[in-house]
């Protein structure tokens, strides 16, 4: 691993459970010198990537907010689905979200909605949990052969609060492979339901991302659950469409 690799690495020792973190921590979970933790802290944080925040502590700096915002300016899925989500949301009055596997981890990329109604434990940017969800299960169940088992030894296998095991995983994955969406109820947030369908890649089933409504159930009641998920779908149908022409 280069030197810069290495520096960069530091951020990854970031989490939602650690927001801050000091020279010594960075040093013991990395195997480095005091003297190469410092030059990497003052480098990062030249570089606008990380920030003093106390005595001895560090966090993320707002570089990452301006690169944040360049991405969402390029993102194919919102470039060609932002639009459409605000019509969802505003249309059904549930919240919109889209989300995309990254690096191991599922993300909400973006969320469209008709009003400051909802409370969401995870929310814009913030990685949801394996295969829970009505997003997370859609991304993980389209993932192919062996990568879809490779993600259960790694995620799940030796979990012992895991809600599954590998045939009961391999079997929800199919049912959502084979419905070509997924309805989750309080798996993310007590009281709110899930909705949640693939986006694919022009012309082929390699999924880039998925498109979920979620809102209260007393909203899925006055909707009917069944013409929500014929809506979701069609617009993560409209979005991979506007994919491909563009």
């Amino acid at each position: 691993m280069s030197s810069l690799s290495k520096m960069l690495s530091v951020l990854d020792l970031f989490s939602p459970t650690t927001l801050k973190i000091d020279p010594e921590t960075i040093a013991e979970r990395m195997g480095l010198s005091r003297a190469t933790v410092y030059r990497y802290v003052k480098d990062l944080c030249d570089a606008g990537l990380l920030v003093r925040v106390d005595a001895g502590s560090y966090g993320l700096g707002p570089r990452i907010i301006e690169l944040d915002w360049m991405m969402r300016q390029y993102d194919p899925i919102l470039i060609a689905g932002r639009e459409l989500m605000h019509e969802l949301s505003n249309e059904t009055g549930l919240a919109v979200f889209a989300s995309v596997f990254y690096d191991g981890r599922i993300i909400n990329t973006y969320i469209a909605e008709p009003s400051d109604t909802y409370r969401f434990a995870f929310g814009r940017g913030q990685p949801l949990p394996f295969f829970r969800g009505a997003q997370s299960k859609v991304l993980i169940a389209f993932q192919k052969g062996r990568r879809l088992q490779r993600l259960f030894d790694e995620q799940m296998s030796s979990d012992p609060q895991a809600a599954y095991d590998w045939q009961g995983f391999a079997k929800a994955a199919k049912k959502i492979r084979k419905d070509g969406y997924c309805v989750t109820h309080d798996e993310l947030n007590l009281g709110l339901t899930g909705i949640a369908a693939p986006i694919f890649a022009a012309g082929s089933d390699d999924i880039l991302g998925s498109l979920a409504a979620v809102g209260t159930s007393d909203n899925f009641r006055l909707l009917r659950q069944e013409a929500v998920t014929e809506r979701v779908m069609q617009t993560a149908r409209s979005i991979a469409a506007k994919l491909q022409a563009d």
